[in-house]
């Protein structure tokens, strides 16, 4: 599976410079739906879910690696 299917990716919009949208802990990207539009038109759009998270493969959450932030 790649990165982009495993969390879930989303690119849109248009322009010559990216602007990554990442959620914070509780969430997913759907907390940025209502804020890429404003930035679709002048800059391609990129957000994904974090591992464990949305509708990122559930499989690659290792509860053991991601207990402490060295993971």
């Amino acid at each position: 599976m790649s990165v982009l299917q495993r969390n879930n990716v989303t690119v849109s919009g248009s322009g010559r410079r990216t602007i990554v949208f990442a959620h914070g802990f509780g969430c997913d990207q759907q907390a940025w739906k209502d804020v890429i539009p404003a930035f679709s038109t002048e800059y391609r759009t990129v957000a994904f879910d974090h591992v464990g998270a949305g509708q990122s493969d559930l499989s690659g959450f290792d509860p053991e690696k991601y207990s402490s932030l060295h993971g």
